[in-house]
């Protein structure tokens, strides 16, 4: 039965790399999209993404 299993060993050093590598690539996905606002080239799917982020910024 599996209710004494051991749960696998987690390896924070690679969990932290993974969760900075995700801020990052995240930080240059919106970037891109200021870029694009600015331009006036933005899709609706920009629009809805960046202000999904301004919304979320400002709850505390």
């Amino acid at each position: 039965m599996g209710f004494f299993r051991k749960r696998p060993e987690i390896d924070h050093v690679e969990q932290d790399r993974k969760l900075q590598q995700a801020k990052r690539e995240g930080s240059q996905r919106l970037n891109a999209i200021r870029d694009r606002i600015g331009d006036g080239t933005a899709t609706r799917e920009d629009m809805r993404v960046f202000n999904a982020v301004v919304r979320r910024g400002r709850r505390k």
